[in-house]
């Protein structure tokens, strides 16, 4: 929910610690270094060295295994200490770990314990996949080759194409304690995906350097955010000759770290740790590869399936900062009732604390009897109810016995927190309460600590799940500010708030100046008027800020706040020292870990945290947690969602390539802040994004204080697109949820790129205004302001695909690859289901409860071939481990329906009617079966027009429930 500018973050007056200075250092290089010219690092410097340069390395000892092979790399010449100190001697390690991935490791020969957490991610922190004790070199999809001439080099192929997907020929390896590179050879206009967390085109292009560094500075475009994802998905087409193919690379690596896409290579560096690499070679087993392959053999495969989460998370949520009470909570609640728009949670930002303080109840605004009875009232119309927990924890006064804080007292007492190496005493950093400190995730103790407080707090507000913020972790000063100075606390956060006066929001979205333009030139009016005052009037003190400049590599010394190497972080000054924990700061652990290492694990680990102590709050049950800053895994343990984004056209679009990315990360529950958090959003973007959030998995609406509101009930066009675009939702919950129980047993995708379903149609490869919801629905958003009909292709036409209509389920009559015209009002978003796909749905309600109770039906879309098929998982929605799970597939063929039934969950809706799309005519008659009965057909009745065959009455037959038993329906043409 932070970040409310970089300036703001950067503004911090008397709080600025020593530690914000530097000193520009230029190194000294060695002469062949020096004269090289830069391999264009993400900082533009141009004295710079050019790390290839360097002399890289000489295999030397091979030993081989079963599984694969170990060698010795030794320096091959002088040290060049182009971003840190050479590592003389390295440790190489080749392993087939399964038929379709091979992991090459390189890592200092000589590790000893204090050092081990340097260079090696232990798997104690994030998963280590681990061979299957079979695969071998011969076995394997792919190859390992390499040479010593002139240094060592390596590349992967295919074992059966000899396709190359990876190859560090004519580079060196460059491997410095705070520096490691690694080059690769790309094809021409190569297609790559992925590298999340960022704000960008989906197809990342050949020009595009993404930064890893964990930091909260809102949705910027092309710059670091929240999450570490170090993995890529490459696409190549075939010319025609050749099917397309598809693999992918995982680089386990959690320091800060930067991927520069060029023409012609990828470059990967880090500022630490090892080269950890997993190669996926994508293929199904035929000799064919595909996306889809590799994203799950990535997900199942590297980094773990995703969780599956509880049936209520899937409905619709509202959220602000700004509901001031409870009394305007209940307005909220009110007002979706009395639009009839289905409303399944509310949350609260941080209003509801006192003084800002975790785990805590503001005793004025929400004292907690009265939120205990508001929490009972929604669990008693089947809603749910969401709160926010900061990642700091607030340090009282010592000299203030009235600023009490139990919280920080009982984590002090087990000596939880993150420490400040200048002192040994814990790390004072400073966010909303004041000065603050973080819990170490090392430390056994925490999670007893945190675990603790979740189930106190539980007891006095009795949440549903738990919304984690500021997990990056964020800090609102350079270094351990608040180092004796917490007679000081509470303090303002360094920078004024929204609502503070002179800080009102007058940013619209692009287009309201034509469809508003009597409030835009009001808007304008008072826009300008601000800012003149304000250009007279310094509110707070001028902020310094300092630049980071490369720092000299000095034999025996590591700097960890300012490394030689200068990552492209969006802060000012690309400092990593500002707006987080500095990366000095120290663990408990026996190696004194710092935080150099675990910068971006800090959100992982929390989240983990959380989901672990929610397992005690409610025992038995799925876990409901929503963290901001992740790491490649976390989606084993939580949702995310897209974080301090804008209410702006551009940005609702950046949130689809957003969300493909997490899909294909295996962090499927995912959603933006809808309507835009920041800025003032209007009737025509707010009823086009509520429309479009409905078929992400994460559906919440959520703005800053200091804007308009924006629930879904304030504008009478809003209101009607959600109740439209919810009630598609709602209708296709079990669809979802079926989705979601593939994500999470076999790693597959929820929402997904045209590209991965038509993997030969090399124009879908940059393709993200349209993607679909599972293998079966098109979704074709409206993106720009102002229009009432969208464009959208509808892939697969003329190659054996069909598409019909959602609403009326007529056939799309449209050309390969042609730009379809699309009627789209203000209301309308559109929808198609692919040829081929039966879809269980249900009648949607105004809750997810209420819709689990409501009737079935089937929709059978028939493809070309008069075909179709579709699945359908049942479960009680909750249990972490179901007492009773039902698996239902559906076939059609020959106007033959079949279902086939395994499980024993009883789910006791009937199912009220099948309906046809693309049926030849009205059946001359038909049969029903019902767990083995003949059922008399007669009282069923049938409809046909336009193709169109709508079966209603089957109600009659499976009052028991839809799927207690396995059905037939034969229909005679």
């Amino acid at each position: 929910m932070l970040t409310r500018s970089v300036a703001a973050i950067v503004a911090l007056c008397s709080l600025t610690h020593a530690q914000s200075s530097t000193e520009r250092i230029i190194p000294t290089l060695s002469p062949q270094v020096a004269a090289a010219p830069s391999l264009t690092p993400s900082v533009y410097d141009p004295t710079a060295p050019n790390a290839q340069q360097c002399p890289g390395y000489k295999a030397s000892n091979v030993a081989e295994s079963s599984g694969g092979f170990t060698a010795d790399l030794t320096i091959a010449g002088p040290h060049c200490q182009a971003f840190g100190n050479d590592i003389d001697a390295l440790t190489l390690e080749v392993q087939y770990q399964t038929k379709q991935r091979l992991n090459v490791k390189i890592y200092p020969k000589y590790l000893a314990a204090t050092n081990y957490t340097r260079y090696i991610l232990s798997p104690s922190l994030v998963l280590a996949p681990a061979w299957d004790g079979q695969t071998t070199a011969n076995s394997s999809d792919l190859r390992l080759t390499w040479t010593n001439d002139p240094t060592f080099q390596f590349k992967i192929t295919r074992s059966s194409s000899g396709e190359e997907i990876f190859s560090t020929y004519g580079h060196v390896i460059v491997f410095e304690d705070q520096f490691i590179e690694l080059v690769t050879n790309m094809v021409d206009d190569y297609n790559v995906y992925g590298l999340a967390e960022n704000i960008h085109d989906w197809r990342l292009g050949n020009n595009f350097t993404q930064t890893f560094y964990a930091v909260d500075a809102g949705n910027t475009v092309d710059g670091n955010v929240y999450g570490t994802y170090p993995w890529y998905q490459e696409t190549r087409y075939g010319n025609g000759s050749a099917n397309t193919t598809a693999h992918g690379v995982y680089a386990r690596n959690a320091h800060g770290q930067e991927w520069l896409l060029r023409d012609s290579t990828i470059t990967y560096r880090t500022i630490g740790g090892s080269f950890d690499l997993y190669f996926l070679s994508g293929e199904n087993g035929d000799g064919s590869s595909s996306a889809l392959t590799t994203i799950s053999q990535f997900i199942s495969g590297c980094v773990g399936n995703p969780a599956m989460q509880m049936y209520w998370t899937f409905g619709f949520n509202q959220c602000r900062w700004g509901y001031q009470n409870i009394s305007v909570m209940q307005s909220i609640v009110d007002g979706y009732r009395d639009a009839n728009i289905p409303l399944e949670g509310v949350w609260n930002d941080i209003d509801i604390y006192s003084l800002y303080r975790d785990f805590t109840n503001d005793p004025n605004t929400f004292p907690v009897d009265e939120m205990r009875a508001f929490v009972a009232e929604l669990h008693a119309n089947g809603q749910h109810y969401v709160p926010i927990v900061d990642s700091n924890t607030y340090a009282p006064n010592p000299d203030n016995a009235s600023d009490a804080y139990a919280p920080f007292e009982r984590a002090a007492a087990l000596g939880t927190f993150i420490r400040d190496p200048t002192t040994g005493d814990f790390y004072y950093g400073d966010n909303w309460p004041g000065f603050s400190s973080w819990a170490d995730w090392l430390v056994e103790s925490s999670q007893a600590w945190w675990t603790s407080e979740l189930m106190a707090w539980h007891d006095d507000t009795p949440f549903d799940g738990i919304w984690i913020d500021l997990s990056e972790p964020s800090s609102f000063c350079a270094g351990s500010c608040g180092n004796g100075r917490l007679n000081e606390n509470p303090v303002h956060p360094p920078f004024l708030l929204p609502n503070d006066p002179l800080q009102a929001n007058y940013q619209y979205p692009e287009g309201f100046n034509i469809s508003n333009a009597t409030e835009a030139a009001s808007v304008s009016a008072a826009s300008a008027s601000q800012a003149s005052i304000l250009s007279t009037t310094t509110l707070l003190p001028v902020p310094t800020t300092t630049t980071q400049g490369r720092t000299n590599p000095t034999p025996g010394v590591r700097n960890l706040n300012f490394p030689p190497y200068v990552l492209n972080s969006v802060l000012a000054g690309h400092s990593l020292v500002k707006g987080s924990v500095a990366p000095n700061a120290t663990h408990n652990d026996p190696s004194n870990t710092t935080e150099y290492e675990l910068h971006n694990l800090f959100g992982y680990s929390i989240s983990n945290a959380t989901y672990n102590a929610l397992l005690s709050v409610f025992p038995g049950k799925r876990p409901f947690t929503i963290g901001r800053s992740t790491f490649a895994g976390s989606g084993r343990t939580t949702a995310h969602w897209g974080g301090d984004n804008t209410s702006t056209w551009g940005s609702m679009f950046l949130s689809i390539s957003q969300a493909l990315t997490f899909m294909m990360s295996g962090l499927p529950m995912f959603g933006a802040d809808t309507c835009g958090f920041s800025g003032n959003t209007d009737n025509d973007l707010c009823s086009r994004w509520m429309e479009l959030s409905a078929f992400f998995p994460f559906y919440r609406n959520h703005n800053v204080k200091a804007t308009i509101s924006q629930e879904a009930f304030r504008w009478s066009s809003v209101a009607e697109a959600s109740r439209r675009a919810i009630s598609i939702r709602y209708s296709l919950l079990t669809y979802m949820y079926t989705l979601f129980y593939y994500a999470h047993t076999e790693g597959a995708t929820v929402m997904r790129a045209l590209a991965w379903e038509f993997p030969e149609d090399a124009t879908l490869s940059g393709a993200y205004a349209q993607f679909m919801l599972g293998p079966s629905l098109l979704i074709t958003p409206v993106l720009i302001p102002n229009v009432d009909t969208v464009q959208g292709v509808f892939p697969g036409i003329g190659e054996g695909t069909n598409w019909y209509d959602w609403y009326t389920l007529q056939p799309v009559t449209a050309q390969p690859h042609e730009n379809v015209t699309l009627s789209a009002p203000l209301e309308h978003i559109n929808v198609h289901i692919r040829g081929g796909s039966i879809l269980p749905l249900q009648t949607p309600g105004n809750t997810t409860a209420a819709t689990r109770s409501n009737p079935y039906s089937l929709v059978i879309a028939l493809d070309e071939s008069g075909e179709a098929s579709g699945s359908l998982y049942l479960d009680d929605g909750e249990s972490l481990i179901p007492n009773a799970t039902k698996l239902v597939q559906f076939a059609y063929a020959s106007g033959h329906l079949t279902t086939t039934v395994s499980g024993s969950y009883q789910a006791p809706p009937p199912l009220a009617n099948i309906t046809v799309a693309g049926a030849p005519c009205l059946p001359k008659n038909m049969s029903l079966t019902v767990a083995g009965q003949q059922r008399p057909a007669h009282n069923l009745g049938l409809e046909y027009n336009a193709g169109v065959l709508h079966v209603s009455g089957i109600h009659e037959h499976t009052r028991s429930g839809a799927w207690e038993g396995e059905m037939e329906m034969m229909f005679h043409y």
